[in-house]
């Protein structure tokens, strides 16, 4: 095993100055940890370790050492975060661990966010499973909050982390590397420093900002990205970032060349151009290796939370429109109607159904006490009802369904997550639809009609003007508002009641 950073960075100020800035630290350090009955670190009430497990031939030895040098009152979940990961053989090897869970790996699902919401600690470490520690490592993270309570994050140096705070190392065994940190802890007394942003494969997280900053975005797809989103959205809530130089963390790194994959897919450049249109960057990609960051974040718009837990999408109410385009019986009408309540997986949703009388008079249509049924009379009360429903119902995101179409029992759910994760205003679940039926687009590619059953968008604002596509009797079509940004999320809405690819859009794991 080879262990693999840059020699000590000399101070960047008078030995005096130092020695004086140290001493009235470490007085402070002393007074807070005997008024606290803390002694020795980490803080009351112990730190919850999130790990992510991708290398399974390294993941046994960093767990080992993790509970080995984090101290008693440590609690680790374990998160796999790929679908051949032997997560149960790893599970068998510390069974007799009360302080440790797994979480399998679930297909479009990015667990650690998950993991991270039942962090019942004040403080949350996220590291990787090639991450190798030391004696001292955890305690020495925990000093800058005690001595700034602003910084709320902090990492230690590693090969991984950014700009001062890398460390490109080489050991020949276990022992040096602990021969190492413990002089570096010896020698740096705790220093530490500010920093704009944190990169890293272990990261120290208080649990009351997480709270706030909500989850990782797992669509940037390369981990560095997703930890240096992350850090920039706290320090946009005021937070400070901190670098520890006397913690130091090894990483372990595959001699051979990895592409960088979140659910399988290639990523590295969709998802660095992703992170550089969100935070208002030059859109030429980066060499390797080499981070853009925003100069002055107050510039950049303000960014949504993304929900800690898988559960949490659920608490979006979602208003799903209903239109019945054809002269529906009333029995069919019902029967439909309930065909497609029982089919969709997610739990907050307000129906929305809208007929068209133009041909018979429906009898008494059952809804739900919050659903509503609009019954109109002809064509253009029919579009102007469509176009206005989400300025009548106050959700947070609006989904357009046909009665005359199939859906996957999972399409909303899905189109709710991808919308929920995108930067975008409007999300189209099919770009092969538009191209296939040949739907004219503008100069810059955009098209100017969206087929209506296959869209949602966010509330709050008409998505644009709804006509009847040509050739159709009574199909519809979305002509967009020019100034909305729209994105695709692959094949959902089917010919029949078949699964999707919309998975391919969700959230996957992030790789480094």
């Amino acid at each position: 095993m080879s262990y693999g950073a840059m020699e000590d960075r000399s101070a960047g100020k008078g030995w005096d100055a130092a020695k004086a800035d140290r001493t009235e630290r470490l007085a402070a350090r002393y007074s807070y940890l005997e008024r606290e009955g803390l002694l020795p670190l980490p803080v009351q009430g112990g730190i919850t370790l999130v790990v992510e497990l991708r290398h399974a031939p390294w993941s046994a030895e960093c767990l080992r050492l993790l509970l080995q040098h984090s101290g008693p009152a440590v609690r680790v979940t374990a998160v796999a975060m790929t679908t051949d990961f032997p997560l149960q053989a790893l599970s068998e090897q510390f069974s007799g661990e009360a302080g440790m869970r797994f979480l399998p790996y679930s297909e479009g699902e990015y667990r650690v966010n998950e993991a991270l919401a039942y962090a019942e600690t004040s403080f949350a470490v996220l590291l990787e499973d090639c991450v190798m520690v030391a004696p001292g490592w955890l305690g020495n993270l925990l000093w800058p909050p005690i001595d700034d309570p602003a910084v709320l994050v902090v990492a230690p140096c590693s090969s991984t982390e950014w700009g001062d705070g890398q460390r490109q190392l080489h050991f020949a065994g276990y022992a040096e590397l602990a021969a190492y940190t413990a002089h570096t802890l010896e020698k740096q007394q705790g220093e530490w420093n500010y920093t704009e942003v944190l990169t890293g494969s272990c990261l120290l997280i208080a649990t009351e900002l997480l709270l706030r900053v909500g989850g990782f975005d797992a669509s940037l797809g390369e981990r560095r990205l997703i930890i240096a989103d992350w850090c920039l959205r706290a320090r946009m809530l005021g937070a400070e970032l901190a670098r520890s130089d006397s913690g130091y963390v090894h990483v372990l790194h595959r001699l051979e060349a990895e592409s960088v994959k979140a659910g399988g897919i290639e990523v590295r450049g969709k998802g660095e151009q992703a992170y550089l249109q969100k935070w208002n960057l030059n859109s030429t990609l980066s060499p390797a290796g080499t981070l853009q960051i925003p100069r002055d974040l107050t510039a950049c718009p303000p960014q949504p939370v993304i929900p800690l837990s898988r559960d949490t999408v659920a608490a979006l109410l979602v208003t799903t429109v209903v239109y019945f385009e054809e002269n529906w019986t009333a029995a069919d009408s019902r029967e439909r109607q309930q065909m497609l309540q029982e089919s969709q997986s997610y739990g907050n949703i307000r129906w929305v159904w809208v007929r068209d009388s133009w041909s018979q008079s429906f009898p008494e249509f059952p809804v739900h006490e919050r659903d509503a049924v609009i019954t109109v009379h002809g064509e253009k009360a029919w579009l102007h009802a469509l176009e206005n429903i989400s300025a009548l119902y106050g959700s947070e995101i609006i989904v357009y369904l046909s009665a005359c179409a199939s859906y996957d029992n999972r399409y909303v759910e899905r189109m709710v997550r991808v919308l929920r994760y995108s930067r975008a205003d409007l999300i189209v679940s099919s770009d092969d639809h538009a191209a296939e039926s040949g739907l004219p687009r503008t100069s810059e590619g955009i098209p100017q009609v969206l087929p209506l059953e296959r869209i949602a968008h966010r509330s709050g604002r008409t998505p644009g003007r709804i006509v009847k596509r040509e050739g159709h009797l009574r199909s519809l079509e979305l002509v967009p508002d020019p100034e909305l940004s729209i994105d695709y999320a692959g094949e959902t809405a089917t010919t029949g009641a078949g699964p999707g690819s919309l998975d391919e859009a969700l959230p996957g794991e992030g790789r480094l």
